[in-house]
């Protein structure tokens, strides 16, 4: 009889996602961590690296995974959180700063809730714990320095990243990124927010260009474009269009707004893809851009957001602008986004009326 052909071997995929490795007693952080964003997973991987050097007395390897349980369970109390936290806060950390590394602390306790190796009274407890009070506050260009976890550009430090950004080799990437930081500090977009822009969310309203975005939960704003917006964007707007219609490099421009995504991928040939770009392709662009300008510390797509509100405010925009700019539900949570940007811009308009008496002012 002939004998049955065996079946192939299926080819095994690890789908390995658990929180307790099988060694008991460790916790793998890079699982829990999976899935936040890049910029996030840097970020709360180092905070937790220093609670355990410095809080626990373990010294964890550059990039950890398995995290041991116990010693983290019999150290992280609201009373030594705030004490670490207090220490940063001494050495002039910021208040952004310092709240993601509360955040890191909190998402692990939550996470070992979740895998059952602690009381649900852990993470609530760790809730409360208060920022200290003398964290610093943010300014122009804060995230320069080692000890901050939040910035916003300056006017001029925004024009240095644009002419930067235009200095690719790669023209039709160059062209994409300009729209896409002008869009990004002109209108105050988040990431996933310029990844999901549509072109048809893009029209005219009397004279006036207004852009459709999609927020957060669904929910969706209209806002202003400036014209210097429009024109910043029109050279990418030409290339898509060029793509749509299969026209050669030395086509003339088309007129018009090009169909679907609005960000898109492109390839190191300079082909557009029809395919749109992502939120952590948004991130890969500006944080990529920033460490091509040689300028000190990093800059997250994010920034670009604060920069947008602190210019603004400097502008003489009110919080009511803002939030309606920002997309945020409540003015509250507007306030406390504008709150370290207002106490330093105070400093800024004295300035500028000062300044009003001449150059001889300072004679």
């Amino acid at each position: 009889m002939p004998r049955k052909k065996q079946a192939e071997p299926k080819a095994v995929v690890n789908t390995d996602t658990s929180l307790v490795s099988a060694d008991a007693g460790f916790f793998n952080f890079r699982n829990a961590i999976a899935g936040k964003s890049p910029e996030t997973q840097r970020k709360y991987t180092e905070w937790i690296r220093n609670f355990y050097r410095e809080v626990i007395g373990i010294e964890m390897e550059n990039s950890p995974e398995l995290l041991p349980i116990e010693p983290f369970l019999g150290t992280v109390t609201p009373a030594a959180v705030e004490a670490w936290l207090g220490k940063y806060a001494s050495g002039g950390y910021s208040k952004s700063g310092l709240g993601q590394a509360r955040a890191a602390i909190v998402f692990m306790a939550r996470m070992l809730v979740l895998a059952k190796q602690a009381p649900s009274s852990l993470w609530h407890d760790l809730k409360l714990v208060s920022l200290p009070d003398n964290a610093a506050t943010g300014a122009y260009g804060e995230s320069a320095g080692a000890h901050s976890g939040a910035r916003w550009l300056s006017p001029d430090e925004v024009r240095f990243l644009i002419n930067s950004m235009k200095q690719q080799k790669n023209k039709t990437r160059a062209i994409r990124d300009v729209a896409l930081m002008w869009i990004m500090v002109t209108l105050g977009l988040r990431r996933d927010e310029c990844a999901n822009l549509m072109w048809e969310g893009l029209t005219r309203r009397g004279g006036n260009w207004v852009l459709r975005i999609r927020g957060k939960r669904n929910k969706w704003r209209a806002v202003g474009v400036p014209q210097e917006t429009i024109m910043a964007i029109q050279p990418w707007a030409e290339k898509v269009l060029a793509m749509e219609h299969g026209d050669e490099d030395d086509a003339p421009p088309r007129q018009g707004l090009p169909p679907g995504k609005f960000f898109r991928r492109v390839y190191r040939s300079g082909a557009v893809s029809p395919d749109g770009i992502t939120g952590n392709g948004v991130w890969k662009v500006i944080t990529g851009a920033w460490e091509n300008t040689g300028m000190p510390g990093d800059l997250a797509p994010h920034d670009l957001r604060r920069t947008a509100a602190a210019i603004a405010l400097e502008a003489g925009a009110s919080d009511r602008e803002i939030q309606a700019m920002l997309g945020h539900a409540s003015i509250e949570t507007t306030h406390r986004y504008l709150s370290p940007m207002r106490e330093n811009t105070a400093t800024y308009r004295i300035a500028s009326m000062l300044s009003e008496e001449g150059e001889n002012f300072w004679s």
